[in-house]
């Protein structure tokens, strides 16, 4: 069968046949690239999304003699003021490659992890060109830079400083009023809330009683700011949202309708829905006596503190009461109430569970569960119940309706009984503790 086989094949190799080449020449994928990006109006939008995280827009300029000149969204300087540095093109292996020298706002990307530092990649292999588009791949970190052609009137928006003016204006206009809503065609009130820190924004939306809620990361753009992935209202998929400088308003697109953003210093979605659904399932209350006051507090709220925070003090433990706080279980219809106290220098905490119903407006009712004692944290709320008794009533002892409670510094969390209008009392939004 051996002999078989072998003679078949050299019966075979006497034919001749024309191969295709599969892989171009490397020196005709250069010639190409290097046409490509280095032509008579090489004047480039990009769009650069780190590995590492978060999306950025550049405006590139590049010269036959190896300049560029860059802007970028990190800031509204770096989106005003450009940088002039030097490109390099070079063919490696297979490979068509473009080099940035030091001194382009790449060198300002970064991201941190623990210690490390992760800067954008300098270095990129051309992928593909399709119509005014190329796209690049990071050498190092597998970074993705797109170019799209600039238009002249794109251009010129960019050279008179257009994208640091966006992001002023945006960065001021959702500081006044950091909540924001509007009514879709498809009936849903939604709420977005921008983190320009950390450059994402939140949808959120209340849906058969339920809050939805849908993140991305985005990037500025001319007039707009553009997302990383689109997001999802219901049926209907957003990829940008833009701002109206003549009218100083933000809106969304749906098909040929403009739908104004309306400003709130307050969010339209109640706070007890939106706990652990886009706001965090905490809500803690610092000690007025040692860490700070709340404005809110009924005088009868302050008095129970008072005395808790004395019986504590004045126990064998000789504690310091520092704050408590509400620890919401949505999966379980759980509240974990969070005492924390200071003894000796170390912090502990006292975990007393609750189940808990609420009403659609807000109003819960809280039933104390028996306490495990093989837990540590349940352990110490059995031994300290008869110091901080007092604030401990005030969960057992009141049905509490949440809100907003509005302040100069921000919002906070305002409980509000309803069988005692003597109590009520206010909370920050999140972990002061972990």
């Amino acid at each position: 069968m051996g002999s078989l086989l072998f003679s078949a094949c050299k019966k075979e190799s006497k034919d001749a046949y024309e191969v295709e080449k599969v892989f171009p020449d490397t020196e005709e994928v250069f010639k190409e690239f290097k046409k490509a990006i280095v032509n008579g109006q090489s004047v480039w939008k990009g769009t650069l999304k780190p590995k590492s995280g978060k999306m950025y827009s550049l405006y590139i300029s590049l010269t036959a003699k190896g300049a560029v000149t860059m802007l970028a969204d990190i800031n509204p300087e770096t989106g005003s003021v450009p940088t002039t540095a030097k490109f390099s093109l070079r063919s490696e292996k297979t490979n068509a490659i473009i080099a940035f020298s030091e001194g382009t706002y790449l060198d300002s990307i970064f991201v941190k992890k623990g210690r490390d530092i992760i800067a954008a990649d300098t270095s990129y292999s051309f992928s593909y060109k399709k119509g005014d588009t190329i796209m690049l791949i990071g050498n190092r970190h597998g970074d993705e830079l797109k170019l799209v052609t600039a238009n002249v009137q794109e251009r010129n928006a960019y050279n008179a400083g257009e994208l640091g003016k966006t992001l002023f204006s945006v960065n001021n206009f959702f500081y006044k009023k950091p909540f924001n809503s509007v009514l879709t065609s498809g009936g849903y009130a939604v709420q977005f809330a921008i983190d320009q820190n950390n450059r994402s924004v939140i949808a959120s939306y209340v849906d058969n009683n339920k809050v939805q809620t849908t993140s991305a990361d985005f990037a500025y753009g001319i007039n707009k700011i553009q997302f990383k992935k689109p997001i999802q209202l219901g049926p209907n998929l957003v990829y940008e949202l833009f701002f109206d400088p003549i009218d100083k308003v933000f809106y969304m697109q749906e098909g040929a309708k403009k739908i104004t953003f309306i400003g709130s210093s307050m969010p339209v979605i109640p706070l007890h829905q939106f706990i652990g659904n886009g706001f965090p399932s905490e809500l803690s209350i610092p000690s007025p006596f040692y860490v700070n006051q709340l404005p809110g507090w009924s005088e009868s709220y302050y008095y129970a503190w008072a005395i808790a925070t004395s019986e504590l003090n004045y126990s064998p433990y000789q504690a310091f009461l520092l704050v408590t706080d509400f620890e919401f279980s949505k999966k379980k219809d759980i509240l974990y109430f969070n005492v924390y106290f200071d003894m000796g220098g170390k912090l502990y905490t006292a975990t007393y569970p609750f189940s808990y119903t609420k009403t659609a407006e807000g109003i819960y009712t809280f039933t104390p569960m028996a306490l495990d004692l093989q837990d540590e944290n349940q352990s110490n709320a059995n031994v300290v119940y008869p110091y901080v008794e007092n604030v401990v009533r005030m969960v057992t002892d009141n049905r509490l309706k949440l809100d907003y409670y509005e302040t100069p510094n921000g919002l906070l969390a305002q409980f509000t009984s309803q069988n005692n209008p003597d109590v009520y009392f206010t909370g920050m939004i999140g972990s002061l503790v972990k």
